[in-house]
């Protein structure tokens, strides 16, 4: 399954991240909690008009 992360997670990646993970783990944990959606082609769309602002704020956590 793959989900685009909507904040870092230490094991997996940073927010705006494109992973594949277990099914379960993908339905159980990450999308209930808010912590990541599906990769279909909407959403990555949306990741790409949202990227300079995932960007910006990547830069000022730093």
């Amino acid at each position: 399954m793959e989900l685009i992360l909507k904040e870092t997670i230490d094991t997996l990646g940073e927010e705006g991240d494109i992973v594949r993970v277990k099914g379960g783990y993908g339905r159980n944990f990450l999308i209930p909690q808010n912590k990541g959606v599906l990769a279909t082609k909407a959403n990555l769309t949306l990741l790409e008009k949202e990227k300079s602002a995932i960007e910006a704020r990547k830069s000022g956590q730093r």
